[in-house]
């Protein structure tokens, strides 16, 4: 469903966002963490996931990541690759948070 990528927004810190009325209800309606009172373990487990698979195509979280442009772009193709005919887990989360942060830095 291409909605997903173009109708929710993913964060780093685990949360999401619907950009349309549609996708604001189907995370309501299927729990998905928009706040942390909802749903709060999926919301930790998505960060975490999310996070490791940034970081371990990315290195030391504590180098500015989100201000470099170049970095994102390369990153994101990284990610998009798929590996033995499947992209990685979690992947499109986290290329969901790079392409926002990419829109950000533009």
């Amino acid at each position: 469903m291409p909605e997903c990528e173009t109708e929710l927004r993913f964060k780093i810190n685990g949360r999401v966002k619907g950009l349309s009325p549609r996708a604001t209800k189907t995370i309501q309606v299927l729990n998905l963490g928009d706040h942390e009172k909802n749903n709060r373990a999926l919301i930790e487990k998505r960060k975490q996931l999310s996070e490791v698979l940034l970081w371990r195509y990315y290195g030391d979280p504590s180098q500015g990541l989100e201000d470099d442009q170049e970095v994102l772009a390369l990153l994101i193709n990284e990610l998009i690759q798929p590996q033995q005919g499947q992209l990685e887990p979690f992947a499109p989360i986290v290329i969901n948070i790079l392409q926002n942060w990419l829109r950000v830095c533009q």
